[in-house]
């Protein structure tokens, strides 16, 4: 007979107390000491010593003092985040941005060079190290306050060994990104794919801090999800979960994805698949007010649809439909509370937006008598960044490192 497991407060270890007390911290920005026992239900001796402990790291400060009816006044205690700092790299296919942040996600130096993928993995991996060393002479005495180094690759991490184990867009197999760096710099490394970093960021950061529960749709070049539930990433057994663009959408479709299957969601969805759609149409003799020499993108199929391209619209509804469908499908498995877009067109793509929206209430079940709400993403081109600023703020609330 399984037994039950009891959650009694009384049962946490001293580490688990710290981690919950620094957690409240950071969410309420300003608390007092009073108010941490009663939210918390520790005792105030305890109290006292997890403060001394997280002072003694510098996670926190206490140097205003709050108003008091009579005798010693409150003081408030908050979250240093503006005195501790992360990095944070995106590495993409065609160029790779590394950001020096404090831990409230704001961005103090910035560096964007090209990739260069010709040189192969090695090659980039120097671009990296050159890169981290440039951001912490700019930063100076500000580099002894760095927690770690957050990457965001866009690619299928195995969180067992460590190892990216396929990025399609670099070229890349089996990898050991954490260990390349680690010749370079002495600083913690944290690397994780880019759907999932996306939701972590959305999660600390953005318009998912008012969820428990939510799923990340990014759509670019590639199409990923960062399932959240509990405010917990889930990862699944090996880190692949959240692969919803290798998912087929379409079994009559003859259009291959980069992983060679056809119909899949990427194929027919991703900016890529819109451009090769858009292109294969035309060829064929379809109008358009693009002509066949032009170079065509995702970006120009949209600014064809919004200057009434017929074909453009339906290709672009197309591919909304099928992104729709697929978030139908993990809205009723998971049972989520939100859906954030990120990616794709941004804020600009309005168009394409509603219709992944319609699509979804379209398809949405009788029993979910309130609409599920799909948001976008404020973050725009810095959500692959905020992702990696992230994982680093994670590792810090756990006390990691």
């Amino acid at each position: 007979m399984s037994k039950l497991v009891s959650t009694n407060k009384s049962e946490t270890t001293p580490s688990e107390n710290r981690i919950r007390v620094l957690k409240l911290i950071r969410n309420k920005k300003e608390i007092t000491r009073a108010d941490i026992i009663e939210q918390t239900g520790l005792s105030a001796p305890t109290i006292t010593r997890i403060i001394e402990a997280l002072l003694n790291k510098k996670l926190i400060i206490q140097d205003e003092v709050g108003s008091s009816s009579g005798g010693r006044p409150p003081q408030i205690i908050k979250f240093d985040s503006e005195n501790n700092y992360v990095i944070g790299i995106d590495i993409g296919g065609t160029f790779i941005r590394a950001a020096f942040s404090n831990l409230d996600g704001e961005f103090l130096y910035e560096i964007k060079v090209p990739t260069e993928v010709e040189k192969g993995f090695v090659g980039v991996m120097k671009q990296l190290g050159e890169m981290i060393q440039r951001l912490l002479e700019r930063a100076k005495s500000r580099k002894n306050n760095v927690f770690g180094i957050g990457v965001s690759v866009c690619g299928i991490m195995n969180k067992k060994s460590g190892l990216l184990d396929y990025a399609p867009v670099l070229d890349w197999r089996n990898v050991d990104i954490r260990k390349a760096l680690s010749e370079y710099t002495d600083l913690q490394i944290s690397i994780g794919n880019v759907a999932n970093l996306i939701s972590l960021g959305e999660l600390y950061y953005g318009v998912g801090e008012q969820f428990d529960d939510f799923i990340c749709i990014n759509m670019e070049y590639g199409i990923g999800s960062g399932i959240i539930i509990d405010r917990q990433l889930f990862e699944g057994a090996n880190g692949y979960s959240g692969e919803i663009g290798h998912i087929v959408v379409n079994r009559q479709s003859t259009i291959k994805g980069r992983e060679g299957i056809e119909g899949t969601l990427e194929a027919l969805a991703s900016r890529y698949g819109i451009a090769d759609i858009m292109k294969a149409r035309m060829e064929k003799g379809e109008d358009s007010l693009l002509k066949n020499d032009e170079v065509i993108d995702s970006q120009s199929v949209l600014n064809a649809a919004s200057s009434g391209d017929k074909l453009a619209i339906q290709v672009l509804e197309e591919a909304a439909d099928y992104i729709g469908i697929s978030i139908d499908i993990l809205i009723k498995l998971f049972n989520t509370q939100a859906i954030v877009l990120s990616g794709g067109f941004g804020e600009e793509g309005e168009f394409f937006n509603e219709k992944i929206k319609s699509k979804v209430s379209e398809l949405s079940l009788q029993l979910q008598k309130d609409e599920i709400p799909i948001m976008v993403s404020s973050f725009g081109t810095d959500a692959n960044l905020m992702g990696a600023f992230s994982l680093i703020l994670q590792n810090v609330l756990h006390l990691e490192g």
